[in-house]
């Protein structure tokens, strides 16, 4: 298989900060991972942006690891590019959409127990299985947005 042999090789040689993300089944949402400062409450040093073309709305989820429940998640947060941001506390602080479930995996879908950190190797796809729930029902009735329960695919490396 061509495509994976490339996906492998794409997956293997590029930095969660480089990747670039299409949610398979709504190409109209995007993802990337931007670097944030890191904190020992957000040891990644990253931030989650979806981007939809459909509304040109973004949305930013910082990664941190489940605890006991050995799950990873993501925790919605206000616009990590704005002058003013900074990391909120893990007990509280702004989250529009909540959080969600993060379920990252390999080219091969071999799960990963571990969030993304910066300078680490990109997943080559990941789910959030809350995704639908957190833009629809969790967003002010005049921001929803629809979109698919799907992966995002590792879909370019900028290096």
């Amino acid at each position: 298989m061509p495509g994976m042999t490339l996906l492998l090789a794409l997956a293997a040689s590029c930095a969660p900060e480089q990747a670039h993300y299409v949610l398979r089944g709504d190409p109209a949402m995007t993802a990337r991972f931007l670097v944030v400062a890191a904190t020992p409450d957000w040891p990644s040093g990253l931030a989650l942006r979806l981007h939809s073309t459909r509304t040109g709305r973004d949305y930013d989820f910082l990664p941190y690891p489940g605890g006991s429940e050995a799950r990873l998640h993501l925790a919605s947060t206000t616009d990590v590019t704005a002058a003013q941001w900074h990391a909120p506390s893990p007990d509280g602080g702004p989250r529009p959409l909540g959080d969600v479930a993060y379920i990252g995996a390999d080219a091969e879908y071999l799960l990963s127990g571990e969030p993304p950190r910066r300078g680490g190797q990109a997943p080559a796809h990941f789910l959030l299985p809350d995704l639908r729930e957190a833009l629809w029902y969790r967003a002010a009735p005049d921001q929803r947005e629809g979109t698919v329960q799907q992966f995002f695919d590792l879909a370019d490396c900028n290096r």
